[in-house]
């Protein structure tokens, strides 16, 4: 009998060593841009347990990476339906309904992080880059000014400012934007700032 539960339970640690490998394997080619087979790892890994949010939250990372947007959302909202305060699920879902120009909506699910944690760099960027595309140039610039006072090396953040500072006909703080966004290494930046700049 002991012998039995002996086996028994190597059995089982060796399941659990299977699915934490199959997580850690996902993660890995999640990290090298190997999406489709960060997937079938998730996918190995869910099978065994099907509401572990980090995985699931991943694997929909993974479907936005390749473009399959659909599965993406379907990932995201799973994720809210077992954890409904999850900040990344919140913010993925914003930056789909940025995609697809539903502004209000991306608006919307960055106040909903807010709620949860006043201090979201990512949250008020996003909700910045709504009103900026709503045309709500002032909401624009407070959120981008509070993401950059949160977060000073929010590359992206002086970017987007520095493309409404243009906008408003502030060159100099503009170009300054710019260049900040250059020395954080921002794609685009450099480019702005050669033909907003020089």
């Amino acid at each position: 009998m002991k012998v039995k539960s002996f086996f028994f339970l190597i059995l089982i640690s060796l399941s659990f060593s299977c699915q934490n490998e199959n997580s850690i394997i996902g993660d890995q080619y999640f990290e090298k841009g190997d999406y489709e087979k960060a997937i079938n790892a998730y996918n190995e890994f869910l099978k065994l347990k099907p509401r572990h949010v980090k995985t699931i939250y991943n694997r929909g990372r993974c479907y936005q990476e390749i473009g399959r947007y659909d599965k993406a959302m379907e990932d995201f909202n799973k994720v809210l339906k077992l954890d409904s305060n999850n900040e990344n699920a919140l913010l993925s879902i914003g930056q789909e309904m940025y995609r697809t120009g539903n502004y209000e909506s991306t608006a919307f699910y960055g106040e909903k992080v807010l709620e949860k944690d006043p201090d979201n760099a990512m949250a008020y960027y996003m909700i910045g880059r709504a009103n900026h595309k709503l045309g709500h140039t002032r909401a624009a610039m407070n959120s981008y000014n509070t993401a950059i006072n949160i977060d000073s090396d929010f590359g992206e953040a002086y970017f987007h400012r520095g493309a409404l500072n243009l906008f408003l006909k502030r060159k100099k703080a503009a170009c300054t934007d710019l260049q900040k966004a250059i020395n954080l290494n921002v794609e685009g930046a450099k480019e702005a700032q050669r033909k907003n700049c020089e």
